[in-house]
């Protein structure tokens, strides 16, 4: 007679769970081999686009000189984000299928979907506010070298994001739509939220702990040091919206949203005539809009909790997976 075997969330499978750290390692080993894959492909792209100055071009990408330096930077980053983000978690998802659950792809609730939309919509201040303590943060003394390094990184990346913006064109906006917030979007909540975070949930018994260790690490890993609290702040809710409303589609959603609203409104203010500088001007501390934003976040939360609860839409999502 054949065993089978109950996992974490209560699955029944073929085969016991792998250790989380064998997960772990799978999960970093595929996502090596997937970046390098896709690395190459697109060094392929820009040769036979470039020619044998592919590789000083790859070199120079950072300092954003022509336009055609700019599409083929957003083409690399394209390529190797779907090589480092989508594609290793659908594989650790076929590698593992007869031991462990990844990435619910149940069809979301259209109540919490929207619920989601309205969480990022109100949070937005409230994710200011957080901005503005973060760059107040200083590191103690025998941490200035550390802090120097922090700040250089930042202005890297700011010079890198600004050099993809700046675009002006509905081609270049779509591109942006794509390369900065479909791509990023879909692959990074399948690789955080659909794989890491029920490896850790696995690993600590405790889904609060497994949703903000995998928030810390999906801010860290975007090397920008003075928007980590406002990033983990989103990453918890992207973790909280998964647990709640068993898709991964409802992340995906809402850090489309997230992303794309950033994309379209610098787009609309270039197109208007203003310099980055004016865009990424200092905010205005406005205490009532972050109460205000603060209390309607809470609202939400307290909203999209409740709807998860849904007996019937407990028993949709059961049959979906």
């Amino acid at each position: 007679m054949l065993q089978i075997y109950k996992n974490s969330e209560g699955f029944s499978y073929k085969y016991p769970e792998n250790h989380p750290i064998v997960s772990i390692i799978y999960l970093l080993m595929l996502l090596v081999i997937s970046y390098i894959v896709f690395s190459i492909l697109a060094v392929l792209i820009g040769f036979a686009v470039y020619g044998p100055g592919v590789l000083q071009k790859l070199q120079t990408l950072m300092t954003g000189d022509s336009v055609t330096d700019l599409y083929f930077l957003k083409t690399f980053l394209g390529l190797t984000s779907i090589g480092t983000f989508i594609i290793p978690p659908l594989l650790l998802k076929f590698i593992e299928r007869n031991r462990s659950h990844y990435l619910n792809f149940a069809i979301p609730s259209p109540r919490l979907l929207l619920l989601a939309l309205a969480i990022m919509l109100v949070s937005s201040p409230f994710l200011e506010l957080t901005s503005i303590i973060n760059k107040q943060m200083q590191l103690p003394g025998f941490l200035s070298e550390l802090e120097t390094w922090m700040k250089v990184k930042e202005l890297e990346m700011e010079r890198v994001t600004e050099s993809i913006l700046q675009v002006t064109t509905f081609p270049g906006l779509l591109f942006n739509l794509l390369v900065i917030a479909i791509i990023p979007a879909i692959g990074e909540e399948f690789l955080f939220r659909g794989c890491l975070q029920p490896i850790l949930y696995r690993w600590t018994k405790n889904i609060h702990v497994a949703i903000w260790l995998t928030a810390i690490l999906f801010s860290a890993i975007h090397v920008q040091f003075y928007g980590f609290i406002p990033r983990m702040m989103m990453g918890a809710a992207f973790g909280y919206m998964l647990f709640w409303g068993r898709s991964i589609w409802l992340p995906v959603t809402a850090h489309f949203l997230n992303n794309a609203a950033a994309v379209i409104y610098t787009f609309v203010l270039l197109k208007q005539g203003k310099t980055f500088e004016e865009i990424n001007g200092e905010p205005i501390a406005n205490w009532l809009l972050y109460i205000v934003s603060i209390a309607l976040l809470g609202f939400c939360i307290y909203q999209y909790w409740k709807q998860s609860r849904n007996p019937e839409l407990q028993t949709e999502n059961n049959t979906q997976t």
